[in-house]
């Protein structure tokens, strides 16, 4: 099941890539149609927050009431989640898609001969591994310090570990004609490199300027993540939140933890996953600003509804007044 969701968007990026003609571009527009089509499930992660947010007076309340009745605060707060339709996780769904969804795609980035053409990297066939073959003796004759500790590695680790090195050897030997030949050009930077990788060639800065300026794109996930999460904070009423629960402390900390992730996991990934961390923020951004002002123009639909029993005790409480 797996295998086909990962070929699934090998495919999506193929078809993109043959009618774009840049790898970069290609991640771009691919990390697009998965925002849109995650669009109804942020819609719906957004409107929970906001409910959230507006219960939030009438949990206080609770608190303070059942402080020494964790129990029954417990069921209260069940009945009051119930009766406004607020799901606790509902705001965490968005996060938990992404999850597998960059897991797959990071298969995707990592094999691409894989995932866009097809080259088996299990069971390979006698064919394939002859073509990787010659293609690592051309490259050892013409390129030998490119190839590096590569030329150790045989046809069938190749291919299981190095695929994209493959499609670079492919296009230094007989040039952006042949069938594995992808352009990792963006931009100005080098796509088919890891920005750890970045760190080898500081002192030869002026030979590889493509493969050092890769750095930006963890520096560029680092901000992107921070402004989403702050962002996020803010619409959700979060940041304005100072109690030190469980959640709340939680929530301060996601702040840090999530770009920090963030940064180490595009550090030491195929650039390709960090321009999609990149544009899947931005995007983030945008449509938390914009579905969070609809809310609040469309507020009547977020009206707080307090359970039956506690409205009787306000009514109860008028009377004796």
């Amino acid at each position: 099941m797996w295998h086909y969701i990962v070929m699934g968007m090998g495919w999506i990026i193929k078809t993109i890539y043959e009618l774009v003609q840049n790898y970069g571009v290609a991640i771009i527009i691919f990390t697009i149609l998965i925002k849109s089509v995650l669009l109804p499930l942020n819609i719906k992660s957004q409107k929970a927050m906001r409910k959230q947010q507006k219960i939030q007076p009438i949990m206080a309340e609770l608190q303070q009431k059942y402080a020494n009745d964790q129990a029954k605060l417990q069921q209260e707060m069940s009945k009051l989640y119930k009766e406004n339709n607020v799901s606790m996780t509902g705001g965490c769904l968005p996060i938990l898609i992404q999850m597998p969804i960059l897991i797959a795609l990071y298969q995707a980035i990592r094999r691409p001969l894989t995932y866009m053409f097809n080259v088996p990297y299990k069971d390979v066939p006698a064919d394939v591994i002859e073509k990787v073959d010659s293609l690592k003796n051309a490259m050892l004759e013409k390129f030998p310090d490119i190839v590096g500790s590569l030329r150790d590695m045989d046809a069938t680790a190749l291919l299981d570990q190095s695929q994209i090195q493959l499609s670079d050897w492919a296009h230094r030997i007989f040039g952006s004609g042949h069938e594995w030949y992808i352009n990792f050009n963006f931009l100005g930077l080098d796509l088919s490199q890891t920005p750890w990788s970045a760190f080898n060639y500081l002192s030869d800065i002026g030979n590889h300027l493509s493969v050092v300026m890769l750095l930006i794109i963890p520096v560029l996930t680092l901000i992107t993540s921070i402004v989403q999460n702050k962002v996020s904070m803010h619409m959700s009423g979060q940041d304005k939140n100072k109690s030190n629960d469980q959640a709340a402390a939680m929530s301060r900390a996601m702040i840090w933890m999530m770009p920090a992730m963030s940064v180490y996991f595009t550090l030491i990934l195929p650039a390709g996953l960090g321009v999609y961390w990149i544009i899947s923020s931005l995007i983030q951004i945008v449509q938390q600003i914009i579905l969070y002002y609809y809310f609040e123009k469309k507020g009547e639909d977020l009206v707080v509804k307090v359970p039956e029993h506690k409205q009787h005790q306000h009514r109860k409480k008028g009377k004796k007044r």
